[in-house]
């Protein structure tokens, strides 16, 4: 598997509406469909609720991809060691990051796409994933 380890506000819900962008759904669902990612969610959202409430609110927001997991939360730790906590526990082929907050996550792992939070996904970081899994 080919994970993509998912942020949500900032990077499918940049201006933290009820609706999420139409835009950033649309590339997130291309760039899970053309590299075969995984999604595992990161964001905070993680943690008040269920992987199946996930789901849910997913498919509600047009998200095409099954959520296979999400990051463990670690108590004061930054994202990027839970990450590095799931990618030790869980094997796979590669992975790519995606966030609108990098700083607490370049320093524990790579392939982190960095997202605009006022524009979200789009464009210019699928193609940078491109990029990255040319090299997977």
């Amino acid at each position: 598997m080919i994970f993509v380890f998912t942020d949500i506000d900032g990077v499918l819900n940049p201006e933290w509406k009820k609706s999420w962008s139409k835009n950033a759904v649309s590339w997130y669902n291309r760039a899970c469909r053309d590299f075969g990612l995984v999604p595992v969610i990161t964001s905070t959202w993680r943690i008040a609720h269920s992987i199946a409430e996930l789901q849910k609110i997913f498919r509600e927001q047009g998200v095409e991809a099954a959520i296979h997991d999400f990051t463990p939360h670690i108590d004061q730790a930054d994202r990027g060691l839970e990450i590095k906590e799931f990618l030790k526990l869980n094997e796979c082929r590669g992975y790519v990051v995606i966030d609108d907050r990098v700083h607490d996550i370049v320093p524990h792992v790579q392939n982190v796409v960095k997202c605009r939070s006022w524009i979200g996904f789009g464009e210019e970081e699928y193609e940078e994933i491109k990029k990255i899994m040319a090299n997977i």
